[in-house]
């Protein structure tokens, strides 16, 4: 296994400004290791990826390729009451949490007043087909993500607990190399061997420089708070220049029912991480060496196969972000 890699110039530039001024990391990175509201998100449901834009949902496929512009740096909490049906269309939690502390505003009757006090976000309060212990109430990460193909929306993606552990090692590694999300393609995809949409991430190709202006200032627009639900309903109305009283927190005594959104991504069998029983305990073996994290510049040789044939791919990112 190859513990360096080639990466562009205009990359390695931008690794080494961030080493000299002592900032190895990003906002995405920082954050990995809206409610009632029609905001565009992509659905796992089914196992097919689903751009979902007011109402409309457009099926991608089993794999896409993204840019990762965002992240709640806060591990979100929800919880159904209710066991999950394939088949249901407007499954809609019994209590969410979008901060992992307190029940959304839009909750009208949650569970506790605090994720901490909850008996749902407590270890073996539900146990998995397998005999695992789990939490009744799951976690779940919300990024904010271009597609490859149209960087010009912006998307909110929920990544289930069964997806988180393939996401911190996808953001590991490419930390070992200096890399941040925000320069690199993501292939999505889907675990072949899981009977429900569990995800995975992978490197596809790198930015281009052109690129990579146009999504730093994607990174900073408002809409990416929005898609990863870390703005209030005030914030969020006068984001997108609504009038504050359509998406306002729920009053004691609602004039209007406000139902909680619906998160289907998230509800599902999960796999769950370092809970199942402890095997007997053997000898350690010797930890393997971290790949070092050197930086490449590129020269005319032969790339490793992994990132081989990528210049039709980022030929084609270069064109995507050409203005009209």
């Amino acid at each position: 296994m190859s513990t360096t890699m080639n990466v562009p110039a205009h990359i390695a530039k931008r690794i080494a400004d961030r080493n000299n001024a002592g900032n190895k990391a990003s906002s995405v990175s920082d954050a990995l290791g809206a409610d009632g509201l029609n905001i565009p998100k992509i659905s796992t449901r089914a196992s097919r990826f689903r751009l979902v834009e007011d109402g409309v949902e457009t099926v991608i496929g089993t794999e896409l390729d993204v840019v990762v512009v965002g992240a709640n740096p806060r591990v979100a909490k929800v919880y159904y009451g209710k066991p999950y049906d394939p088949k249901a269309t407007d499954m809609r939690p019994d209590c969410h949490s979008n901060d992992g502390i307190n029940p959304d505003p839009a909750i009208a009757d949650p569970v506790s007043r605090s994720c901490a006090n909850c008996p749902n976000n407590v270890l073996g309060s539900k146990i998995t087909p397998s005999g695992a212990k789990s939490k009744a109430c799951a976690d779940q990460r919300h990024l904010a993500v271009v597609p490859a193909a149209d960087p010009s929306k912006i998307y909110g993606l929920t990544v289930p607990v069964s997806g988180m552990k393939a996401l911190r090692e996808y953001i590991k590694e490419l930390s070992n190399y200096n890399l941040i999300p925000e320069e690199v393609v993501t292939e999505l995809s889907f675990d072949p061997n899981a009977d429900f949409p569990k995800l995975m991430f992978r490197r596809k190709g790198f930015l281009s420089e052109k690129a990579l202006d146009k999504v730093e200032k994607i990174g900073q627009s408002d809409m990416v708070k929005v898609v990863t639900r870390q703005m209030t309903n005030d914030e969020l109305a006068a984001a997108l220049g609504k009038s504050a009283p359509q998406i306002a927190h729920k009053p004691e005594v609602p004039a209007v029912e406000h139902k909680p959104e619906v998160v289907d991504e998230a509800y599902e069998e999960e796999v769950v991480e370092a809970e199942a029983k402890p095997e007997p305990e053997k000898s350690k073996p010797k930890a393997k060496a971290k790949p070092k994290a050197e930086v490449v510049k590129e020269e005319p040789q032969e790339e490793p196969q992994e990132v081989a044939d990528l210049s039709d791919l980022e030929a084609a990112l270069e064109n995507m972000f050409d203005d009209d």
